[in-house]
């Protein structure tokens, strides 16, 4: 009896829905094996054989598959209200949409298919091999495709592969620890990281084999690497750089629910009519966002806010032009937009130079003085470009290189008196200063 017994305890376990709803419903399911429960169990039982969801099923609660495979087939979705945790062993198949509400954690293998979607509201977890495999060799569309709210961690070597058609968002951090972990990104896999890399396992590295730009992966954090060997590839770039070079891609990041993409911006541009700068510029959708505000800067570099223009409103997902004018009094005037959402996140747009001809000068304040002086100008300096205040008398008590178009000079305890600044270089101009006394 002992015998017969155990020989049934290691039979697989089989189930298939049968409608959809609660996963604790016996009505949902068929078990096709005759072993094990009613239900395929939450809670650590389900150690062998294949649970395969033909419908939309809800987990509440917690979910611990032990070694059996979970089968989740096109166009159906599971949805768990709290953690999912896979033990050793066992296998999650995503064909349709997995959604889990808080943290997901490897301990085997998860496979995204294309067509495939996981969503983890809180943190992924991959624990000690390469447990994490989203898409295949074959070229998109269908994407497979995983959204990380929170971090992606890997603990001592848990890898991550993300193939051909392949694309993930993390809008938290990627860290690595315990050494050995290898993400790879093969060609045409796509990757997005909000938030930093920070890798800190010996021989730890990120791969990616997208070797021309777009190159497919982007850090808008920062990307840090310690331990012995551990390494991040150089084919990777920005926020900015996914905008310009990958739009697609980014458009797919930024119209994931909550996305910290604001806007998705499909130019900004301006010129100049009747000495005024015109900018224009288009949104392709907007959600969560709030308003735009201008900047300008003399230099291209330092730039101050002159105006703003406020969103729709709205999530809106349709084409949305403004225009804004502003004036261009410089010969070089560069602007850019900050786009800012409603969370208070913001990003900048590509610079926007607008040049036109104009009489160069120079202005002088405050005049009188009395320990400094600004000096602005409307012009980009040379790099020969310097000031002199010279005194009536020829002492010069005071110089500097122009490299910006404005510059605050000290003066060390002057005399009160008329003094004469020269301007050299690009511009030969001598103007009148009155120093009063301290």
């Amino acid at each position: 009896m002992l015998g017969v017994a155990l020989a049934q305890t290691i039979q697989a376990q089989n189930y298939t829905t049968t409608a959809s709803g609660a996963w604790a419903t016996a009505s949902n399911w068929s078990n096709t094996s005759g072993w094990g429960g009613t239900t395929p169990s939450t809670t650590g039982g389900h150690t062998s054989g294949t649970a395969t969801v033909n419908h939309n099923m809800t987990v509440t609660g917690n979910y611990s598959l032990a070694s059996a495979t979970l089968l989740i087939n096109a166009g159906k979705s599971v949805l768990v209200t709290g953690n999912l945790t896979l033990g050793g062993g066992g296998t999650i198949n995503v064909y349709g949409t997995l959604e889990i509400n808080g943290d997901l954690t490897l301990n085997s293998y998860l496979y995204i298919y294309p067509g495939g979607q996981v969503i983890v509201h809180g943190n992924v977890i991959v624990n000690s091999d390469n447990y994490l495999n989203i898409g295949t060799s074959t070229a998109p569309p269908p994407y497979a495709d995983l959204i990380v709210y929170q971090n992606l961690v890997s603990n001592s070597s848990g890898d991550i592969t993300v193939n051909r058609n392949g694309r993930v968002a993390v809008f938290g951090n990627i860290t690595a620890t315990g050494g050995g972990t290898v993400f790879t990104i093969n060609n045409g896999g796509q990757v997005y990281v909000h938030g930093n890399v920070n890798f800190t396992g010996n021989g730890s590295s990120i791969v990616n084999n997208n070797t021309t730009s777009p190159y497919g992966l982007y850090v808008n954090g920062t990307v840090t690497n310690s331990g012995g060997g551990s390494t991040t590839t150089a084919n990777r770039g920005n926020k900015t750089t996914m905008q310009n070079t990958n739009p697609g891609f980014y458009g797919w990041v930024q119209n994931i629910p909550a996305s910290p993409l604001p806007i998705e911006l499909i130019y900004f541009k301006g010129e100049l009519q009747a000495g005024q700068a015109v900018l224009t510029w288009a949104t392709a959708s907007e959600k969560n966002f709030y308003k735009f505000v201008i900047e300008y800067a003399l230099n291209g570099q330092t730039f101050e806010p002159v105006g703003e223009v406020v969103g729709s409103g709205v999530d809106s997902y349709e084409l949305k032009t403004y225009t804004y004018h502003t004036a261009a009094t410089a010969s070089k005037n560069y602007y850019r937009l900050k786009s800012i959402d409603q969370d208070g996140s913001f990003e900048y747009s590509p610079i926007v130079l607008i040049s036109r001809a104009v009489e160069m000068h120079l202005e002088i304040y405050p005049n009188p003085a009395v320990d400094y002086i600004t000096i602005q100008i409307n012009f980009d300096p040379g790099s020969m470009d310097h000031i002199q205040v010279v005194s009536q008398t020829g002492l010069v008590v005071a110089t500097a290189d122009v490299n910006s178009n404005k510059i605050t000079i000290q003066l060390d305890q002057p005399q009160a008196g008329v003094y004469l600044v020269h301007y050299k270089g690009s511009l030969d101009k001598t103007a009148r200063l009155v120093i009063k006394g301290n």
